[in-house]
C-alpha cells in the first residue's frame, strides 16, 4: 500500500475527512459483468456506454470496456485507501504528541509550583531566623550597657575616682571641615538614604513582566500578585546587585557600539573625501590634457593650410616609425611613415563577380579622389 504512486489531486488532501472511500465490490458481483453492468457514483470516471441493438457492436467489445473500467476503479479504491490510512496515522501520532506535549507542560507547571511553595517556606524561615538574630543582638547589647553602667557607678553609687593617667599616642593632623560642609555632607547622606528606603522593593514577577509593583495598603501582596492570587516574592541583594551590574554593562557596550559606528562613519567619510579629491585631479588633468591636444591639432591644420605640415612633422614620423618597428608591425605589412610610397590597398581575395565589378568602381573613385587632392595642392 505504502508503494503506490498516488496522483497529485490525492497528494492533496491534507485530513482523512477530505478522503471519499470507496466500498469493495466482489467479482461475483453483478454489476461487473455487461448485462447488469451498473457505474460507481463516487467513482468520477466516464462510465462505458452500451447499444445492444447496434448489430455493429459485438459482445466481445463490450467486455474489454468492463474490465478495464473496473480495473481502473479498483486501483483508484486502493489509492483512495491507502492515502486515508496514511492520514489517519498522521493525525492519531499528532494526537499523541499534542497529549504528550500537554502532559510535559502540566508536569512543568506543577513543579514549578511545588519550586515556589519550597522558596516561600525557606524565605519564611530564613526571616524568622533574622528576626531571632536581632532579637539576641538587642539583649546582647543591653546587658552590655547595664554592664558599663554598673562600671562607671561605685559600690555606693559614687564616681570612681580617676585611674593612673596613661600617655597619649601622638592624633594625625587632618583638615578640619568647616560646620557648613559638615551640614551638607549629612544632609546629603539623609536624603540618600531616605530615597533608598521609600523606593518601593519590587517582587520577582513585576521585574519579570517589567511592571511597576504597587503595593496594598494594609497587604503583604501587590497588585499584580494579588490578581494572579500568589504571594510576593523578593530578590537577595546579592541578585539586584548582579542585575545592576548586567545593566551598567550592557549600557556600556551600547555605547562602545555607537562609538565604533561613529568611528567608522568617519573613516567611510575620509575615505570618500580622498576619492572625491582624487576624481577632482584626474578631472583636470584630463581638461589640461584636453586643452594641450586641441591646441596641438589647431597648430597642425595650421601647419598644413600653410603647407608646412611635412617639415615640422618630422619628429612624429621618426617617432611612429620606432614604435613600429618595436612593436613588430613588419610581419603585418602596414605602411611605413618615413617613405613616400602611397599605403597598400586592401583588396578582397574571395567573393563573386559583383564584388569584383564593386572593387573596381572603388578604384575609379579613388583615382578621381587623387586627382582632385593633387590639383588642390597646385592651386594652393
Amino acid at each position: 500500500m505504502t508503494d503506490l504512486e498516488l496522483p497529485a489531486y490525492m497528494l492533496a488532501w491534507k485530513t482523512s475527512e477530505e478522503v471519499v472511500c470507496m466500498e469493495e465490490i466482489p467479482a461475483s458481483d453483478l454489476r461487473r459483468t455487461v448485462l447488469g453492468f451498473q457505474a460507481d457514483n463516487k467513482f468520477n470516471r466516464l462510465a462505458p456506454k452500451f447499444t445492444f441493438d447496434d448489430p455493429f457492436e459485438e459482445e466481445e467489445d463490450r467486455l474489454p470496456k468492463v474490465t478495464r473500467y473496473w480495473k481502473v476503479r479498483d486501483q483508484e479504491r486502493t489509492q483512495r485507501e491507502s492515502r486515508y490510512r496514511e492520514l489517519l496515522d498522521a493525525e492519531k501520532a499528532a494526537a499523541l504528541r499534542k497529549r504528550s506535549e500537554e502532559a510535559t507542560q502540566k508536569q512543568k507547571e506543577a513543579q514549578e509550583e511545588e519550586a515556589a511553595r519550597v522558596l516561600e517556606k525557606t524565605w519564611e524561615a530564613e526571616k524568622a531566623k533574622e528576626k531571632e538574630k536581632e532579637k539576641a543582638k538587642g539583649k546582647e547589647k543591653e546587658k552590655e550597657k547595664g554592664k558599663e553602667k554598673e562600671k562607671e557607678a561605685g559600690p555606693s553609687g559614687t564616681v570612681k575616682g580617676k585611674a593612673r593617667e596613661v600617655p597619649k599616642t601622638p592624633k594625625k593632623l587632618t583638615p578640619k571641615k568647616s560646620q557648613h560642609e559638615v551640614l551638607l555632607e549629612s544632609g546629603e547622606e539623609e536624603v540618600e538614604e531616605e530615597d533608598e528606603d521609600d523606593l518601593p522593593q519590587s517582587c520577582i514577577y513585576c521585574v519579570k513582566k517589567k511592571i511597576l509593583c504597587v503595593p496594598q495598603n494594609g497587604k503583604k501582596v501587590c497588585v499584580a500578585c494579588g490578581r494572579r492570587k500568589m504571594k510576593c516574592e523578593y530578590f537577595d541583594k546579592t541578585t539586584w546587585a548582579v542585575m545592576e551590574g548586567n545593566k551598567k554593562i550592557s549600557e556600556s557596550v551600547r555605547e562602545l557600539v555607537n562609538l565604533e559606528e561613529q568611528q567608522e562613519a568617519s573613516c567611510l567619510e575620509v575615505v570618500w573625501h580622498d576619492l572625491r579629491m582624487f576624481l577632482i585631479e584626474v578631472e583636470q588633468k584630463a581638461a589640461a590634457d584636453s586643452i594641450v591636444a586641441d591646441a596641438r591639432v589647431l597648430q597642425l591644420l595650421e601647419l598644413k593650410s600653410k603647407g608646412t605640415l611635412k617639415e615640422n612633422t618630422e619628429d612624429l614620423t621618426e617617432q611612429m616609425d620606432h614604435i613600429w618597428k618595436c612593436t613588430a608591425w613588419t610581419n603585418n605589412g602596414l605602411y611605413e611613415f618615413g617613405k613616400d610610397t602611397p599605403p597598400p590597398v586592401w583588396v578582397a581575395v574571395q567573393g563573386t563577380k559583383r564584388k569584383g565589378d564593386n572593387e573596381g568602381s572603388k578604384k575609379k573613385k579613388k583615382k578621381k579622389v587623387v586627382e582632385t587632392e593633387d590639383e588642390d595642392s597646385t592651386m594652393r
